[in-house]
C-alpha cells in the first residue's frame, strides 16, 4: 500500500466490535477506556454509538506501556495515565436504609468542609432527607442558611414540566458548578435520586444517553463529585449493566 493509501486506511471509522477485534480485546474493557478519557471515541446515530478511527487506535497501542490482553485487569492499570480524574458514581439500593448508609460517606466527607458545598435532588419528601441529616447530628435548616446545603424536588429539576431533557439538565448543573465557582466551592458533590427514570415520563428513555453526556462533561472537573443513586429494583438488568460501563464507580 502507498504512502496516501496508508494515511487514507488511518482515517477509517470502526465499530466498537471491530475495535475490539482490532485491540484483541472485549467490548467491555473499551467502553471503560472511552469512559476513562483514555481512549477517543465518536458518537453517531440516534442511539449515540461509539465509533473508532483507526489512526487513535494505533495511537493507542503504541502508547501502552504493556501488551493488551483479553479482559486483563493489569492492562487496565498499565492505561491508567490515561484516566481522566473525575467522579462519577452510581449507587443501588434496595431499601431507604440502604440508600442512605451507600451516601452518607460522601456527605459527610463535604459538608463538613467550609469550604465545599452538597446540592442534593430529591424525589419524595424533603422532610426526609433532612432527617436523615439530623440523624448525623447536624442541622439541615443552617446548613442551608450558609450555603452549604441545597435541596431541590425532582419536579424542579429532572421532570421540569414533567418531563426530561438533557440539555436542560447538563445546563441545569453547569449553572450549579458556575455559581459554586464565582461562590469560592473548592469541592461540591451534586447528588440526585433517580428513581423518576422508571416513571415512564416523557424523556425518560434518554436516561442512559444523559449519563455519558453527564460523564463527558465532568472530565476535567476533579473537584466536582455527582453520586447517581437508583432503586435498584425499578430498572431492568441492561440498565443496570450500562450503567456499570458509565460511571467510574459503583455501590
Amino acid at each position: 500500500m502507498d504512502i496516501l493509501g496508508a494515511m487514507s486506511n488511518l482515517k477509517k471509522f470502526l465499530t466498537i466490535t471491530e475495535a475490539a477485534g482490532y485491540l484483541k480485546v472485549s467490548k467491555t474493557s473499551l467502553r471503560r477506556w472511552t469512559n476513562n478519557g483514555g481512549l477517543p471515541c465518536y458518537r453517531v446515530g440516534l442511539r449515540n454509538e461509539r465509533r473508532f478511527l483507526l489512526s487513535d487506535l494505533v495511537v493507542f497501542m503504541s502508547d501502552s506501556s504493556k501488551s493488551i490482553s483479553q479482559d486483563d485487569s493489569s492492562s487496565i492499570v498499565a492505561l491508567s495515565k490515561y484516566n481522566q480524574p473525575r467522579k462519577h458514581v452510581c449507587t443501588y439500593y434496595k431499601s431507604s436504609r440502604d440508600q442512605w448508609q451507600k451516601f452518607r460517606t460522601f456527605f459527610l466527607e463535604h459538608v463538613n468542609n467550609p469550604k465545599s458545598k452538597v446540592v442534593y435532588i430529591f424525589a419524595g419528601e424533603e422532610a426526609d432527607v433532612k432527617n436523615l441529616i439530623k440523624f448525623e447530628g447536624l442541622n439541615p435548616d443552617d446548613l442551608i442558611e450558609r450555603g452549604l446545603l441545597t435541596l431541590c424536588s425532582t419536579n424542579e429539576s429532572y421532570l421540569l414540566g414533567r418531563e426530561f431533557d438533557i440539555d436542560r439538565m447538563l445546563n441545569f448543573w453547569k449553572e450549579i458548578i458556575k455559581d459554586a465557582t464565582k461562590g469560592g466551592i473548592k469541592k461540591l458533590l451534586l447528588t440526585g435520586e433517580m428513581g423518576w427514570a422508571s416513571s415512564g415520563a416523557k424523556g425518560c428513555e434518554l436516561l442512559i444517553p444523559y449519563e455519558e453526556a453527564l460523564d463527558n462533561f465532568l472530565q476535567g472537573h476533579a473537584w466536582v463529585t455527582v453520586v447517581c443513586q437508583y432503586p435498584v429494583h425499578q430498572f431492568s438488568g441492561s440498565i443496570v449493566y450500562d450503567n456499570l460501563c458509565i460511571h467510574t464507580q459503583i455501590q
